[in-house]
């Protein structure tokens, strides 16, 4: 008579088909993380510029004038970005730059926007 053994635990094999189903999870879910937290970061970029366009034509209405506008914020509300202003008497172009660590590849690196409310990059991929 043969003796029947009382199985507990897992084989080798079913702890490797658990591993390959949770790296072809892993490797699906990461990309579509990353893609997300940078639209958010960039989010953040867009906003910080809008606002900074804002205050700017409210000292121009109030100056006549985009030079000598009070400081303005050097970082957006959630540190992302850098914030730059280049202003004369009739124009400005403010620079959003990504912060090292954060949104610092793609397109989406350097955001800007002027007077005329042009903006750069270009398209829907970043505004």
């Amino acid at each position: 008579m043969q003796k029947v053994r009382d199985a507990k635990g897992f084989t080798l094999i079913e702890v490797m088909i658990v591993v390959v189903i949770i790296g072809i999870l892993a490797s699906i879910a990461y990309p579509a993380y990353t893609r997300y937290v940078e639209r958010a970061q960039v989010s953040d970029g867009k906003s910080a510029l809008l606002m900074l366009a804002q205050q700017m034509e409210r000292c121009y209405t109030a100056q006549l004038s985009y030079d000598g506008c009070p400081n303005l914020p050097g970082e957006s509300p959630e540190g992302f970005y850098t914030l730059a202003i280049n202003a004369d008497a009739s124009t400005y172009t403010l620079t959003a730059t990504g912060q090292k660590g954060r949104v610092t590849s793609g397109s989406c690196s350097t955001l800007t926007i002027n007077h005329q409310g042009e903006r750069t990059p270009s398209g829907d991929a970043c505004w």
